[in-house]
């Protein structure tokens, strides 16, 4: 997709978040399918979903308001994808793979589940591998839509698409030899259900990739306050406006992802790897390397206040299958706020907080102003927020809190300025 043809993306219809979040609903248990292309016999069931049970289900997805939201945020972002930002979206999976001795030969002739796709880079990554098909599932029609078309302009055929809930998925037991789950599970309303269904379709022996995000840290604590800054903003308008700044496409996706997403629950590796083990895995160790900006990876050697700033760190996992579930005693925790894991962070996480209430302070008051457009101003600044820390964790070496502590000082003393 050129990037000319960019605008055309979003539809114009606006949703803000307080408006599809107003009411929530069980999530939805029925599903929609098309192929992307003829199916051989083993892959009817992504077509007329008749393998649980002998029934077809129902051709309508019916997805709950924060459901919507999700789909909304992912389709809305990941569509703006043109080829060379692809490549450049897929490239660091490779990299984990590597770096953890992930041989690719896992995926060579296998079958494999793409459990909420996205914009695809995980399916593309194992047909690429080898496998022997690759069913991706999501919620977003678009997203959809928009792997098809990738999927046959690559000439993937393996590739099957389908539009369904991650809650309760088609597919019989023991249905594939890969499940790829990366960064999902945490934005959905039953993260745990979720976790048992992958889990259940997933042969003995299987390899499960699981990616969720690790409590804590400084990142996370920037995140939750860009989301309460912006809990107000219309989601597409800041979609609009985020281009209009020239940010890269990948930069939109990654931080409407983290800002708008209505689920956003972070966790320890103790409560993800006594779950996992429960469910029957082994080998549930936190994989420690990666890009050069992954926490995990920042936190391997790193001094105590490293480890204190970086949290739990990114929590990726390439599991076995080894056996039937023991029980349920120990659930990935989902207590009310639903920020998953309870975690306190280290002191000096906090530090930052002073001159975030000081930026927050100054943007209610600038809107005060008549001639000030405050969602606009509110954008920019949770921008160059977030564009300065995650340049930090991006930068070689311990990340630099007293740097960034003076940024988001001298922030606030500009926005203090224009305000009085």
């Amino acid at each position: 997709m050129a990037d000319h043809d960019l605008l055309a993306c979003s539809s114009a219809h606006k949703t803000s978040l307080s408006a599809a979040t107003a009411h929530t609903h069980p999530p939805s248990l029925l599903t929609s399918a098309e192929p992307c292309f003829t199916l051989s016999p083993d892959r009817v069931e992504a077509r007329q979903i008749t393998e649980r049970g002998g029934n077809t289900v129902d051709e309508q997805t019916v997805l709950s308001d924060k459901e919507k939201l999700t789909a909304l945020v992912y389709g809305d972002t990941f569509s703006l994808y043109d080829d060379h930002a692809f490549d450049e979206f897929v490239r660091p999976l490779y990299r984990r793979l590597d770096a953890n001795s992930i041989p690719r030969s896992t995926f060579h002739s296998a079958r494999c589940l793409d459990a909420g796709c996205g914009g695809g880079r995980g399916s593309v990554l194992m047909a690429e591998c080898g496998a022997r098909e690759v069913v991706a599932v999501d919620l977003s029609e678009k997203n959809v839509a928009c792997l098809r078309q990738r999927a046959r302009a690559r000439g993937l055929s393996t590739i099957t698409c389908l539009r369904n809930s991650l809650m309760d998925l088609p597919f019989r037991d023991d249905a594939f030899d890969v499940v790829w789950c990366n960064g999902v599970l945490h934005h959905t309303a039953d993260p745990d259900r979720g976790l048992r269904e992958i889990t259940r379709v997933l042969k003995p022996g299987g390899r499960l990739w699981l990616y969720l995000y690790g409590a804590g840290g400084v990142y996370w604590r920037v995140i939750y306050w860009i989301r309460e800054t912006l809990s107000r903003a219309d989601l597409r308008r800041t979609i609009y406006q985020l281009r209009l700044m020239g940010m890269p496409v990948r930069r939109i996706a990654e931080w409407i992802d983290d800002w708008f997403v209505p689920y956003l629950r972070t966790y320890t590796a103790d409560d993800v790897t006594s779950r996992l083990a429960e469910l029957g895995h082994q080998h549930t160790d936190p994989l420690a390397y990666g890009m050069g900006y992954d926490t995990s990876q920042r936190k391997v050697g790193a001094d105590a206040t490293e480890q204190e700033l970086m949290g739990e760190g990114d929590l990726r996992f390439f599991c076995v299958k080894a056996g039937p579930s023991s029980g349920h005693q120990s659930p990935l925790p989902d207590p009310p706020g639903g920020h998953g894991s309870a975690y306190q962070d280290a002191p000096c996480v906090a530090r930052a907080d002073k001159p975030l209430r000081r930026i927050a302070a100054a943007l209610t008051a600038l809107e005060t102003h008549a001639d000030t457009d405050p969602q606009a101003y509110r954008v920019l600044v949770c921008r160059l927020v977030h564009e300065r820390v995650r340049g930090l964790l991006e930068t070689d070496g311990p990340l630099d809190l007293p740097a960034y502590i003076d940024y988001l000082s001298r922030l606030a003393d500009l926005l203090d300025e224009m305000a009085s």
